[in-house]
């Protein structure tokens, strides 16, 4: 209602009011069925007029962000909300035959087509300082698996501490959202990066800068006796040194120190040639190790439509009996977006946002374009450990089309290649020290 309509409800309300006071002396002689009528109308006018007046300080209960299909709930008085998140990748991957595993043995190409990702939550605030988020994975492959289960305070200006099961910030790939990938995978760097576990992060927003520090651990909580496997430690800090409209410089590091349980010292390093359906084609096999150093540096230059970034991570993994084992990865890639649009970054924790079209298909547009172009290497061999996982480079181009705000189509083309200082045999009874192939992969996701 109006504020129009708020004034002539009020007009009426005195009017009436104004009228029973001069034939008071009328209505004294009706009889009393006539005055209860009045008061009854009386009643409903006044009700009628505070309902309005409601309506016009109301504040809306349910609103939709701009182009999202999630609503977000909020209390009367503002202070509480609840959004609904989601995020759904359907894949498609073919692959050429490839040796996987420590021992090399013989994996049949992937022909498949099935879904990567399949995540629902609830995020929002409450009592006004304070931040849930609540995510759950349905993909299928196994039960369905928490993502994220936790709150931050946030009373303060520059600062904000999150409690319970959550990601934990290590790398630029690592911690910025799978929704947000100019890829269909994250580079070989990301094996690095800690699991999320249950523990506690606190994260300083400066001017263009941020500081992460947290601590975790893993534990199985369905068994009695809380076996708990890791500890660990980790640290980023980024800045961004040049920020503006045209140019944007972002330098960071991060730390990590993993302490593991007696009970659970068993540990390897591998990785996939940029595909999920597809083997681990270097593999250093299982080994003990009592503790993991992991560090690494990164960097990202945005001018405008086109932006650049790289990453180097090693990790040192401290053996029980023998020498330590030190393994590497390394990536560079770009992306220039061809309609124009820019990524946005956020310097409250230091990621990138994938682009929003400026001519959507729904407003009669033809979307927004980009192209891709990735060197991903990672070496998992150590001779002086004695270990000869192998060195794996992927050369990956890809093509996005972002047909609205929250969908959009992903194009892979991956072209591998492994070498191994000890050699393996192939289905031909030949021994081999290196391996190649090609993988084509898409992606349909949509994303709220």
């Amino acid at each position: 209602m109006n504020k129009e309509n708020v004034f002539s409800v009020s007009n009426v309300a005195k009017a009436v009011a104004v009228s029973l006071f001069c034939f008071s002396g009328v209505v004294a002689a009706a009889d009393t069925d006539r005055v209860t009528e009045l008061e009854e109308r009386l009643d409903a006018l006044e009700m009628e007029l505070i309902e309005a007046k409601d309506a016009v300080n109301q504040t809306d209960r349910v609103k939709f962000s701009n182009g999202s299909p999630s609503p977000e709930l909020m209390s009367k008085d503002g202070q509480s909300t609840m959004e609904f998140t989601g995020r759904i990748q359907l894949d498609y991957v073919n692959s050429d035959d490839f040796y996987t595993g420590s021992k090399r043995e013989f994996e049949g190409g992937a022909n498949t087509v099935d879904f990567r990702r399949v995540r629902f939550g609830l995020e929002g605030y409450f009592s006004n300082v304070w931040k849930y988020s609540l995510e759950f994975d349905f993909d299928g492959e196994s039960e369905v698996e928490v993502k994220d289960a936790n709150v931050s305070y946030r009373g303060w200006e520059n600062s904000e501490l999150t409690f319970g099961f959550q990601k934990y910030g290590f790398g630029l790939e690592a911690t910025g959202s799978s929704a947000h990938l100019a890829f269909l995978e994250r580079a070989s760097t990301d094996i690095f990066a800690p699991d999320r576990n249950v523990g506690v992060q606190w994260l300083y927003k400066g001017n263009d800068y941020n500081v992460m520090m947290g601590y975790g651990t893993s534990a199985n909580i369905n068994d009695d006796d809380l076996n708990f496997k890791q500890d660990v430690f980790n640290g980023r800090v980024t800045m961004a040194p040049i920020k503006s409209s045209d140019h944007l410089l972002h330098i960071g590091a991060s730390g990590m120190y993993t302490k593991n349980n007696s009970t659970a010292v068993e540990m390897r390093y591998r990785a996939r040639p940029s595909s999920k359906p597809v083997g681990r084609t270097i593999d250093t096999g299982k080994f003990d190790a009592d503790s993991v150093q992991t560090y690494g540096v990164e960097a990202a230059y945005q001018h405008r439509n086109f932006l650049v970034q790289a990453e180097y991570i090693t990790s040192k993994a401290d053996q029980i009996e023998d020498e330590s084992i030190s393994v590497d990865a390394f990536y560079l890639q770009a992306v220039y977006t061809l309609t124009g649009e820019q990524w946005k970054y956020g310097s409250k924790k230091g990621t990138f946002k994938s682009i929003k079209p400026a001519n959507a298909i729904s407003a009669g547009g033809y979307g927004a374009w980009e192209l891709a172009a990735r060197v991903d290497i990672a070496n998992f061999d150590d001779t002086d450990a004695g270990v000869t996982g192998g060195e794996k480079t992927d050369y990956i181009v890809g093509v996005n089309w972002y047909l609205e705000n929250n969908l959009k189509a992903q194009f892979n083309y991956v072209h591998t290649q492994a070498d191994y200082k000890k050699p393996y045999t192939d289905i031909n009874g030949i021994e081999m020290y290196e391996q190649d192939g090609n993988i084509f992969q898409a992606r349909l996701q949509f994303a709220f």
